[in-house]
């Protein structure tokens, strides 16, 4: 029934919206071949390639794979021809359509010069082509980062292969005990994969391919603002920067690694950039001891490599690098506000009078004190460690530390701020840091009394409750961790 909607309404595909970018097609030859079409952007953190099913048409699939994604995502789509006077058996059809949606895959990677280390690469299946969607994932050598099945035939499914990657599928079942009965019959198919793959009940029933792969698209990389207001209809985290437009610094607590929150932070940057003013991101990344390797990394005086070695980047700098690019050709300073991890793992295992052993520039790179305060944000600590009970010295130096982080990263905050007192800060940081108003938005409150801060606390989760000033933004939900058959008997 679901494609059936689809094919029916493709013709309705919506083109409002769509990123400005370059076209072009690739012809793929060898036996069967293959047509790419893609469409580019200016900053590319992912390549999103569809595999075109029968029954639709390339340019229109094309056109809502654009539509859905965000602007920092090129698309392309891959057409393999199968060639009837070489075989018409299905199972070799389908080894034909793979191989020649691999070649047109890697020609695409090749022809738009795709930085792997920068750039995740996720190959869509619909319907017949999620078969072969599962063959590309398998190429170990091709190495695409993940694959989204949408409505593929369950009972064709199966994968025997050691790759790691993530795998989302979208089932269109009738039911909830259908879905259930798939899901679990699907999670078997998918072997390996099937132990963290994110397996999706899609219940609507959409108006066309663009309503559909923006679903798609929705829960896997975007965002809800869960105080949506019924008089401007779904807010945005544009639309949030706006009502947060007094502030003189914003929070946005992400959870690392979670595209909906980097979408987010990188929509506030954007944001409270075009409002004009004087304007830093801060950020829990990077930390004060490298803030010269930063500033000659925007200042073009290091490259790239050169710039991740200096700052010791995160592994997953490829999650903050669109913000780190946009402040360098718009010329945003960034604040490195952290403390060195390395002096805050001494008051971990030393405690907070080790701070008196610090050498002068090792006071310069932190908090000249340590406030471990008493009250809500200790009784959240130690209640995300496990429980009040049975506290222990290892345990307070543990939330001596925490809280040397933060009041680092406030005092970074309020230095830049005390030089551009007509300047505004976005800060990253990881949700636990600023959720409620408690961590660093309290400490900075106690340096500078009259500061205005707004809040953006990214969350999977859908009770969480908004202090005054904060707005809670669902992101999409973690990946599974099921147990495989051969480690159900383990111990």
């Amino acid at each position: 029934m679901v494609r059936a909607i689809c094919l029916t309404l493709i013709g309705l595909c919506g083109f409002a919206g769509i990123i400005s970018g370059e076209g072009g097609s690739i012809d793929v030859a060898g036996v069967g071949g293959a047509e790419v079409k893609y469409e580019t952007v200016e900053y590319t953190r992912e390549l999103w390639i569809g595999l075109t099913p029968d029954g639709i048409e390339q340019k229109a699939f094309l056109a809502a794979l654009r539509a859905a994604c965000s602007d920092t995502t090129a698309v392309g789509v891959v057409r393999a021809q199968a060639n009837s006077d070489v075989t018409d058996d299905p199972i070799e059809v389908e080894v034909l359509a793979s191989l020649s949606s691999k070649q047109g895959v890697r020609r695409l990677i090749e022809k738009l010069d795709i930085d792997r280390r920068n750039t995740r690469v996720i190959v869509v299946g619909m319907f017949e082509t999620s078969l072969v969607a599962l063959r590309v994932g398998s190429d170990s050598e091709l190495g695409v980062d993940g694959i989204v099945l949408i409505d593929p035939p369950v009972g064709d499914i199966r994968v025997d292969s050691d790759r790691r990657f993530g795998v989302d599928v979208f089932l269109g079942s009738s039911s909830k005990t259908e879905f259930e009965r798939q899901e679990g019959d699907l999670v078997d198919r998918l072997g390996n994969w099937g132990t963290s793959a994110r397996i999706i009940h899609t219940t609507d029933r959409f108006q066309s391919m663009t309503e559909h792969l923006t679903d798609v698209w929705q829960k896997l990389r975007g965002y809800r603002v869960m105080q949506d207001d019924a008089m401007d209809g779904s807010l945005t985290a544009a639309k949030v920067t706006a009502r947060l437009k007094g502030s003189q610094v914003i929070f946005v607590g992400e959870l690392h690694g979670n595209p909906g929150a980097h979408q987010v932070e990188l929509e506030v940057l954007k944001a409270m950039f075009k409002q004009g003013g004087p304007l830093a991101l801060a950020t829990e990344q990077f930390e004060r001891d490298t803030q010269q390797a930063l500033d000659d990394y925007l200042g073009g005086k290091l490259t790239e490599d050169e710039f991740r070695k200096n700052t010791r980047a995160w592994p997953n700098y490829a999650d903050y690098r669109p913000l780190i690019e946009f402040c360098k050709a718009n010329k945003v300073p960034v604040i490195a506000g952290n403390v060195p991890r390395r002096l805050a793992n001494r008051v971990y295992k030393e405690g907070v009078e080790v701070l008196s052993e610090f050498t002068a520039d090792e006071k310069s790179w932190s908090a000249p004190e340590v406030n471990a305060t008493t009250g809500a944000y200790r009784n959240k600590f130690f209640e995300a460690m496990g429980g009040m009970e049975g506290h222990s010295d290892a345990m307070e130096r543990m939330y001596a530390s925490q809280c040397f982080k933060d009041d680092t990263m406030a005092e970074s905050v309020a230095n830049w701020l005390k030089e551009n007192p007509k300047g505004r800060v976005l800060h990253i940081n990881g949700n636990f840091h600023s959720k409620g108003g408690l961590g660093v938005p309290e400490k900075l409150s106690a340096l500078m009394p009259d500061v205005q801060i707004g809040l953006i606390t990214c969350t999977s989760e859908d009770d969480e409750e908004a202090a005054p000033e904060e707005w809670i933004i669902k992101v999409p939900a973690p990946r599974p961790m099921r147990r495989s058959e051969s480690n159900a008997g383990g111990h």
